[in-house]
């Protein structure tokens, strides 16, 4: 899908497209619920515990941008995919965008309709993990391969975060 879409499309905007089109997704189901669903939740979260959620995902997002090229992750500038970079929170986990949005999706207590797009939500970031995993497999072969082997993909493991 992605190679069609580049092709016929969007050659050079790809990348700008799929993130407007992300952010327009998930800003829209998050508003929706907001504006029309207010009955009771189902389950409350402690303010304390979406606190650190919250604050965890968002710490966790301006790290995993500070390993980054922002402009080729935002897709205005082509991407160099030369480098497998395994700094920051990628030395920890593979994907640490995808936890952070996941902490964000979770942290506020829900009712019947907030679960449903939550757990839609998280489909999309776990579907979005295999497919973007067999690009870079194919980008980078063995090397993300063995990447694999070593660092787990959302939670990183505490041997790992405590090793010298």
């Amino acid at each position: 899908m992605e190679n069609f879409l580049k092709d016929k499309f969007f050659p050079k905007s790809y990348r700008i497209f799929y993130n407007l089109i992300s952010l327009i997704s998930f800003a829209g189901a998050y508003l929706y619920l907001k504006i029309n669903f207010s009955e009771p939740k189902l389950v409350v979260i402690p303010l304390w515990l979406s606190a650190i959620f919250i604050i965890t995902g968002i710490l966790l997002i301006l790290w995993s941008f500070s390993c980054y090229n922002l402009k080729e992750f935002l897709g205005l500038a082509a991407q160099d995919s030369k480098n497998l970079v395994k700094k920051g929170p990628l030395k920890y986990l593979r994907h640490p965008l995808y936890l952070a949005a996941l902490l964000l999706i979770w942290s506020e207590g829900f009712n019947l309709p907030r679960l449903l797009v939550n757990i839609i939500l998280s489909g999309y970031i776990f579907i979005g993990i295999k497919l973007e995993e067999k690009k870079l497999i194919n980008i980078f072969g063995q090397e993300y391969e063995n990447y694999k082997k070593e660092v787990p993909a959302l939670f990183p493991l505490p041997q790992r975060i405590f090793r010298k």
